[in-house]
C-alpha cells in the first residue's frame, strides 16, 4: 500500500512539473506573438503550441486537482487557474492594442475624458474600472487601452480566486471547492451577448460578485476571529465592496441588494420557524448600507432612472416577447447557420448548471444536507435570490429591452457555479459508494474536460458564434485618428455602424459626441440602404453626396468572412475603387476612406 501511494505521488509531481512546464511554454508563445493585423479570430490568430500547453496544463490541473490531496492538489488547482486565466488574458498577453469594438471603445473614451479631467468622476454612472485603468497608467506608464486589458484581467482574477473561497466558507468541503474552482474555469456568466471578457463595466461587476459572496457568506458564518471598535473586518470589507459595485454598475449592484434581502428575508422568517439560519449573524446593517449607498447615487444619474422608466413603460404598453431572439434567429438563418446549434454553443453547458444548481437548492428546501447546515442554509439563501433574480430576467427578456436579459442571465450564472459545484459533489460521492472513488473522480474529471472543451471556444467572439473578433488594432485607431483630423466639414458614414465608437475611442467621449462626426451607415439608412444588390460604389455616390465612407479592415473581414458577403459582397467592395465620383483618399492597411464627391 505504500508502495502505491508513494507510486501515485510521484506520478502526481510528474504530471504537474509537465504541466506547468507546458503552461510556462504557452504563455512565452502567445507574448512573442502579437499581431500583425487585425485578427478576424483570436484562437486562430494564436499560436497552436499556446492551446496545446494551455490544454495539457488543464487537463494535469483537473485530473490531479481531482485525485491528489495536500499541496499536489493545491498546486493542480493552481496551474488550472492560471492556465485559464491566461486564455481569458490572451489580448494582454499578446500585446493587442485594444480588445472590444463597441462599447469598450465608447468607455474607453470615457476613460480618455476622466484622466483629462473632462469628466468628474461624480457626474459619471459608473466610473469604478474606468478610475482604476486610469489609475494603473498613471502608476505604471502603460497607455490607456493596454491599462483597461490589464483592469479586465484584474477583474478576471477575482472571479477565478473566490468561486472556490466562496464554496469552501459555505461548505468546509475540499471536493466542493476544487470543483468550485474547476467550475469557474468554465466562465459561465460570459455569454458573448451581452457579457464580455473585454472592457465591459456589467461584465467587471459581474466578476467581481463572488468576491462579495466570499465576504457575505464569511460575515454569515461569524468567521471572523477579532471584532474592530465598531463592527467586524469582515462587514468593514463588505462595506467597501458594497460601495465599489454600485461604482462599478449600478444595475448588478442592484442585483446584489436583491440577493442581499433575499437573505435578510429567510433569516427573518427563520425567527418564526426556528431553522438553521438564526445561527447566522443577521444581513440586515450590511443589506441597508448598501440599500443607502445605491439610493444615494443612482437617482443622480439619468442614465440609471432612464433604464427603470423605459422599463416599467415597455412592460405597460404591451409583449415583445422574444422580439430579439426572432430577429437573430433570422439573422442566423440568412449566413447558413441554425439558432439551435448557436444557443447549444452558447449556453449548453449553462443549463447542465442550472439543472445542477436546481438540485442543490432542492436538497436544500428538503433538508437534504443533514452533515452540512451550513450548506442547507446557503443553498435556500442563493435559491431563494434566484427567484426575484429570474423574474427580473423574464421581464427583460418580455420587453426584449438592450439586451438586459443576458446582462442579467451573467449575474445569476455566478450563483450558479457555485451551486452546480455543491451539487457536483454530492454527485461524485454518490458515485464514490455505487461503485468506486477513482471512478467517480474519472466521471466527474471526464465530464469537466468536456464542459471545458464547450467553453474555451466561447470566451471570445469570433466565427465559431457568427461573430468577429473585437480585436482593435493600432492600425484602425490611427486610421480614424488620421481621418478626423483631415476630414474638413464632411460627416462620417461607415458600412454597418457610423463609426460614433471609434471617434469615442480616439477624441474621448464628450468630444467625440459635441463634433458628432458620425452620419448613419449604409446598413442603417432608410431612404437609400446600400445593401445586397444596391452596394456598389456607382449606387453610394449617386446617393450619399459630400460625405466620407469610412470603414476598417474588422467590417470588411466581417461581412466577406462571417457573413458571406450576406449584405455587403466582395463585388462591391472592389467596385468602390473603381466607381466615378468615389474617391479612395486613406488607407493604411487596417483602414480606408472614400471621399464622396456625388455623380448625378
Amino acid at each position: 500500500m505504500d508502495t502505491d501511494t508513494h507510486t501515485s505521488r510521484r506520478r502526481e509531481k510528474g504530471a504537474l512539473i509537465v504541466g506547468f512546464a507546458s503552461l510556462a511554454a504557452a504563455v512565452l508563445v502567445a507574448h512573442g506573438s502579437p499581431p500583425e493585423a487585425y485578427e478576424l479570430s483570436i484562437y486562430a490568430g494564436t499560436p497552436v503550441a499556446f492551446w496545446v500547453g494551455t490544454s495539457i496544463a488543464l487537463l494535469v490541473g483537473v485530473f490531479v486537482g481531482l485525485r491528489a490531496e495536500g499541496i499536489a492538489g493545491r498546486l493542480a488547482l493552481v496551474l488550472a487557474g492560471v492556465a485559464m486565466f491566461a486564455v481569458a488574458s490572451l489580448p494582454v498577453l499578446r500585446s493587442y492594442y485594444f480588445f472590444g469594438a463597441g462599447d469598450s471603445l465608447t468607455h474607453l473614451g470615457w476613460a480618455k475624458d476622466i484622466a483629462a479631467g473632462k469628466l468628474s468622476v461624480l457626474n459619471f454612472l459608473y466610473p469604478g474600472t474606468h478610475t482604476v485603468a486610469v489609475i494603473l497608467s498613471d502608476v505604471t506608464g502603460m497607455g490607456l487601452p493596454r491599462a483597461m486589458l490589464v483592469m479586465v484581467s484584474a477583474f478576471t482574477a477575482v472571479f477565478l480566486l473566490f468561486v472556490p473561497l466562496t464554496t469552501w466558507t459555505i461548505t468546509r468541503d475540499r471536493r466542493a471547492t476544487t470543483l468550485a474552482a474547476l467550475s469557474a474555469l468554465l466562465f459561465l456568466p460570459i455569454n458573448n451577448v451581452s457579457v464580455f471578457d473585454m472592457p465591459h463595466p456589467t461584465t467587471q461587476a459581474i466578476m467581481f460578485l463572488p468576491l462579495i459572496l466570499y465576504l457575505a457568506a464569511r460575515y454569515l458564518v461569524r468567521a471572523d476571529r477579532e471584532g474592530l471598535f465598531v463592527g467586524t473586518p469582515t462587514g468593514a470589507l463588505m462595506a467597501v465592496t458594497s460601495m465599489a459595485v454600485v461604482l462599478v454598475h449600478p444595475q448588478q449592484a442592484a442585483n446584489v441588494l436583491v440577493v442581499f434581502g433575499s437573505i435578510l428575508g429567510l433569516q427573518l422568517l427563520a425567527r418564526f420557524v426556528g431553522s438553521r439560519e438564526t445561527d447566522h449573524r443577521t444581513l440586515a446593517l450590511q443589506t441597508v448600507f448598501l440599500a443607502g449607498v445605491f439610493a444615494v447615487w443612482a437617482p443622480r444619474h439619468e442614465r440609471a432612472t432612464g433604464a427603470t422608466s423605459a422599463l416599467l413603460g415597455m412592460l405597460s404598453s404591451g409583449f415583445r416577447l422574444g422580439q430579439e431572439t426572432t430577429q437573430a434567429a433570422g439573422s442566423v438563418s440568412a449566413v447558413g447557420g441554425s439558432l439551435q446549434i448557436l444557443f447549444a454553443k452558447l449556453f449548453l453547458v449553462s443549463v447542465v448548471f442550472c439543472a445542477l444548481a436546481g438540485l442543490s437548492v432542492l436538497g436544500g428546501l428538503l433538508g437534504r444536507f443533514e452533515d452540512a447546515p451550513d450548506v442547507t442554509s446557503f443553498s435556500r439563501y442563493l435559491g431563494l435570490a434566484l427567484v426575484p433574480l429570474f423574474g427580473l430576467f423574464t421581464a427583460y427578456f418580455i420587453v426584449s429591452y438592450e439586451k438586459l436579459h443576458f446582462r442579467q442571465l451573467g449575474f445569476i450564472m455566478v450563483l450558479v457555479t457555485i451551486l452546480g459545484a455543491v451539487a457536483l459533489a454530492r454527485g461524485m460521492d454518490t458515485l464514490s459508494t455505487r461503485f468506486s472513488p477513482g471512478t467517480a473522480r474519472t466521471v466527474v474529471g471526464v465530464a469537466v474536460v468536456v464542459m471545458l472543451a464547450l467553453s474555451v471556444p466561447t470566451v471570445y467572439q469570433s466565427p465559431y458564434m457568427y461573430q468577429s473578433s473585437s480585436h482593435v488594432s493600432e492600425a484602425q485607431m490611427s486610421g480614424y485618428e488620421t481621418a478626423i483630423e483631415h476630414r474638413g466639414s464632411s460627416p462620417f458614414i461607415g458600412i454597418r455602424s457610423g463609426g460614433e465608437r471609434w471617434t469615442d475611442g480616439v477624441l474621448g467621449y464628450q468630444q467625440s459626441r459635441r463634433l458628432k462626426l458620425a452620419a448613419g451607415s449604409l446598413y442603417t439608412d432608410d431612404s437609400h440602404p446600400a445593401v445586397g444588390e444596391n452596394f456598389t460604389g456607382r449606387y453610394v455616390a449617386r446617393h450619399y453626396d459630400d460625405r466620407y465612407l469610412a470603414f476598417t479592415d474588422r467590417a470588411r473581414q466581417r461581412d466577406l468572412r462571417v457573413y458571406d458577403g450576406f449584405r455587403f459582397g466582395a463585388r462591391g467592395f472592389r467596385s468602390l475603387d473603381a466607381a466615378p465620383g468615389l474617391n479612395r483618399v486613406q488607407a493604411n492597411g487596417g483602414f480606408q476612406m472614400y471621399r464622396i464627391n456625388g455623380t448625378s
